[in-house]
Parts: structure tokens; sequence; C-alpha cells
């Protein structure tokens, strides 16, 4: 044996000289072999078997990687899984080298933790699903466990063949060795070995200098192993200072950019994957139950589409983030001539399912995708729908997508609908409301926690106020032309006055907002105190302490609102009250 060879020839002639001396055994080994190869057929025959029951298994009905729909065999899933959800077996494969068990575990991740298909083929690794946790079957009998997973890795592997892309990949043998030496010199010791004996023919190696030399070898390989490791060692070390380096680069690379450039829109800050948190909160039903049941909101949009059909007749429109596609039904429904509504939200599955069942798929077409990175059906668009508003107007920031949509898809003479919208301030008096939300610290059982109103204090609250609470006139700090405005306008600062009303104690100031649809039989909706509740309610900011006002005394306000830098669907509003400056989060 050449001192020259690489081990990987050195190990076939071992396995070369060890079959010349299995040649050489005694008719009883022929006779234990013939037995041997006798039971080795019978397991074949009953691993045939065991395939065609899985074979037949497969056939049963099968639910949908993504969806709710069910399909008679599970080939048929994973074909629809490939040309409508895009996931691509044979990929994620070849990527991630998976087999038949890393299959299984890829089938209940996406059962358990229910990723969009966009991600599942977006992610480099396929550490997801590696926890031992998701061999455990989450849909009992699942027809998809039992796809015939070797058969199609096979059909790709002669498809690569006939295209000249097949590979032949060692690595696996080599790392076994790296990483198991005992278990490499375990099995070279059973090639050399027959029948539970070592091979004794004369002239043949024995087993004692092979041994030696596969322990050598497996030294050196260790030795190697351990050098690499320490190399990868240093380079990530490296590679978190480069990273730390470039982070302290990039902000001031940022702060630069938005001081020359102005206000970043969410989809310059965000990718699709950072900004999945987002996309996803909106998959679940109980948001869009709570949308839907929200009358003032979802009837003022109806009412301006159907008391406006000679309008909207025969127009091209754009529903941007759909949801279950309720709007895009009602423009349907108004007469337009074509309705694509877009959403990345995975609520786009079901809401395909709605506009099939309402028979409207003639007239309404869905798609998934982010707004701004998607390639639409119809170049422009007559009217552009959507119901982007946050708590406080602006909070989620997905008036950003809606000004995208119109400076790239509008038709010349187009209209946003809604067109505009407005934020006004009031004065709130409601001291029930503040002793026991923020007043109740000072003394909890006999003892004090006034540390736990900051955090109270900090964040602006989302609630309901009683109309017979407020305290003065309103007044309007921001008025947004959405046909017009730009993402700069998002950001803003005003002063303005609130002018009493009656005697009493002020306790915080409230925002809300307004909204236009200014068509030929226009509509309008108020989220005010004053006005019927909607899903919105108003946005409270308590005050440190209570105010005591007299009727007609005037309070002297200033307003900021600016984006987050750490979120940029988030807000942090500063208000200064008679002097008093106060600052607080809308998250």
């Amino acid at each position: 044996m050449s001192d020259n060879s690489s081990s990987e020839d050195e190990l076939p002639d071992l396995v070369r000289e060890a079959g010349e001396g299995a040649r050489a055994a005694s008719e009883d080994d022929d006779l234990s072999s013939s037995e041997d190869e006798f039971e080795e057929c019978k397991v074949k025959d009953e691993d045939q078997d065991d395939e065609e029951e899985n074979y037949i298994n497969s056939s049963m009905p099968a639910l949908d990687l993504f969806s709710k729909k069910t399909f008679p065999t599970a080939e048929e899933c994973i074909s629809y899984c490939k040309d409508v959800h895009g996931l691509d077996l044979s990929v994620l494969k070849k990527r991630h080298n998976m087999d038949f068990f890393s299959f299984i575990r890829f089938v209940n991740y996406v059962r358990t933790e229910l990723p969009s298909p966009g991600f599942v083929m977006s992610l480099s690794s396929a550490s997801k699903w590696e926890d031992a946790k998701f061999m455990k079957p989450v849909i009992p009998d699942d027809p998809i466990l039992m796809y015939n997973f070797e058969d199609d890795d096979q059909a790709c592997i002669e498809e690569e063949e006939e295209n000249g892309d097949y590979e032949i990949d060692i690595s696996r043998d080599l790392n076994d060795q790296i990483e198991n030496p005992a278990l490499a010199a375990r099995a070279q010791s059973q090639v050399l070995a027959a029948d539970g004996g070592p091979l004794r023919r004369e002239g043949s190696l024995s087993k004692e200098p092979i041994q030696e030399e596969l322990e050598e070898r497996i030294r050196l390989l260790q030795k190697e192993l351990e050098e690499k490791q320490t190399e990868l060692i240093n380079c990530q070390q490296d590679m978190i200072k480069m990273r730390e380096a470039a982070q302290n680069l990039f902000c001031g690379i940022e702060e630069s950019t938005r001081q020359k450039l102005g206000t970043m829109s969410v989809s310059e800050q965000k990718t699709v994957e950072e900004d999945q948190g987002y996309f996803q909160s909106y998959a679940h039903y109980s948001i869009h139950h709570e949308m839907l049941s929200d009358t003032v909101r979802t009837q003022s949009y109806r009412d301006a589409l159907l008391h406006n059909k000679e309008t909207i007749k025969g127009s091209k429109v754009l529903d941007i983030g759909c949801g279950t596609g309720i709007l895009s039904m009602f423009a349907a429904e108004a007469g337009a001539e074509k309705v694509v509504g877009v959403d990345c939200s995975d609520i786009i599955y079901q809401a395909m399912d709605i506009v099939r069942e309402n028979k409207l798929t003639e007239k309404v077409e869905l798609v998934k995708g982010r707004l701004e990175e998607t390639k639409l059906p119809v170049e422009k668009f007559n009217y552009i729908i959507s119901e982007w508003m946050g708590y406080f107007l602006l909070y989620e920031g997905m008036l950003d997508s809606v000004i995208a949509a119109r400076d790239k898809l509008l038709a010349e003479g187009g209209m946003i609908l809604p067109n505009r919208c407005t934020i006004s301030m009031v004065a709130l008096s409601d001291p029930a409301r503040y002793s026991r939300l923020i007043s109740f610290w000072e003394n909890v059982y006999g003892y004090k926690m006034t540390c736990m109103r900051n955090p109270i204090l900090e964040e602006a609250n989302v609630e309901i106020v009683p109309g017979e609470a407020v305290a003065s006139a309103p007044a309007t700090v921001l008025d947004l032309d959405i046909n017009t405005c730009t993402v700069e306008d998002t950001e803003f600062k005003a002063s303005f006055d609130l002018a009493m009303t009656k005697d009493c104690d002020v306790t915080a100031i409230v925002g809300y907002f307004d909204i236009f649809f200014d068509l030929p039989n226009g509509v309008m909706f108020s989220t005010g105190p004053e006005a019927s509740p909607t899903h919105w309610k108003q946005t409270v900011f308590y005050l440190p302490k209570p105010m005591a006002i007299k009727q007609g005394d005037v309070i002297k306000c200033k307003i900021v609102c600016k984006r987050m830098k750490s979120d940029a669907r988030a807000l942090k509003v500063s208000l200064t009250v008679n002097d008093l400056v106060l600052k607080y989060t809308v998250d």
C-alpha cells in the first residue's frame, strides 16, 4: 500500500483484500452465507411490502401545508404547494441535504410553527426543524409523511443527470470518519472479519497493522479538525468585531441619511423577513373579526363605494392590505372592471377562498407579497383603496405603502380612498379612571408602589374615552391630503390651544382622527370620543398629576410626533402642556 495514496483509495483496497480472504472461506461459511442471503431477500420483500403500504397511505386525503385545503392524494398536495405556494421540495433537498427523516421533521415544523412559504424558501439552513420534537406527527396518519420521498428524490437526480448537473457529494462519508472515528474503525474491522471471527487466510493482512494504520489516520484527521475549529473560532471573533464596527458605521450613515433624505419609509428600513412578525399578526382570524365587526369602519368604506357606483363603474381598483378581501368585493359590487388585492400576510389564502365562494374570481384577483416588491397584473389603477390607519392614525406606518403605490401605480386623474384625514386633540377630565390606573400605585394594600406609574405615564394608552369626560373644544394638529402627501409628512409638529369648556381637573390629553371620502356622495367617519366607538378607540396621554382648570381657560400646547429609530412602525410623541414637557411612545 503506497504512502502517497489518499485515505479514500486505501479503504477500497482493504475491502478488496478482505474480499479475497472471504473467498477462501470453508463450505460451512458458504452455507452460512447462503442462509444470510435468504434472510436478506426475506427482509427486502418485507421492506417492499412496507413501501407498498406507505404508498397506499400516501394516497389518503392530504391537508395543504399552508392553508386549509385538502387533496385526494399527498402527491397532488405536494404539487399544489409547488405550483401555488412556490414551495419547491427539490430545491430544499439539494440546499439542506434532506433525507427522509429531515423531511418528516420539516413537515411537522411547518404544521406546528405555520411559517409562510416564502419564509421557508428563504432559509439558508435546516436549523428551524432540526429539533427531534418535530419527529412527532402533528396530524395522526398524516399522508404527507407517507409521501414517496425517495422516489421523488431519485426523479430529481435523474433529471439532473439528463441536464448534466449531477454532482457526487462524498462529504457525508468524510464527516462520518472525522466525527465518529470509533465507528469508522469498527466498520473497518467488521469488513476484515467473517462470521464473527478474524480472517485467517495465509498471506492476508493481519488485523493489528490495519487497526494501527486506521487509528493513525483518525488521529491525524482529528488533529486537522481541531486546527480547523480553532481557525473557525478566530474567524467568528473577527466577524463579531467587524459587525460591531459596521453597526457603528451604519448608525452614523443612517443618521446622516435621515438628515439628508428626511424620513425613510418602512420598506426602506425593514426587509420582508425582518417585518414578518408584523405581517403574521394579521394572519389570525381574530383581528379580522374585530375589524369586520367595527360597523363604523366597514360600513363607511362600503357606502363610499356603493353610493358612488357611477364613479366606480368600469374602473380599475387596487386594494392594499386587502385582508379578507371585503373592500375588493365592495369595489367589484360597485361596478369596477378589475380589482387587484395585495396582502403580505397568509390571510390572503383565506381571502382567495372567500372570493371564489362569492363567485367574484372574474373581477377580483388577489396577490401575495409586500406591495413595494410585488409585480401586479395591472400597470395603472383609477382608484387605490386601503384601510391603512393605525392607532393615533399613523401607528404601523402602512400609509408608506399607499404613498408608494400612488406614486407608481395611480393613473392620471386617479384618486386615493380615503383621500383625506386629520388628527385632533382634546383635554380629558376623568378622575375616576385616573385614580384606578395612575393613583392606584400610591397605596397598594398599605404599600407605596409609585415606581409602577412610570411605564403607564410613558406609554400612550389606547382606550375608549367617555364623551362626557371631554373638557375642551378639539384642536386639529395634522391635516393630510393622501393624494399629495409624502412620507416626510407623517412626522410632524404643531402648536395648538385647548379652550376649556368647564371647570375641572384635566387628567390627560386625548388624540383621535377623522377620515374623509370626498366623492360625489361624500362619506366621513370619526374616531373621536363623542362619536360611535371604533376598534381604533382613542389614544390617551396621561398627565403626571391632574391640572385644575376653569371654564374659559386656554391650555397652551405643542406636539412633536416622530417615528422610533428602533421600530419604524412605532411612534414617539412629545407633548408640551403649559411649559410642562412630557414624552410618550405609541407602540
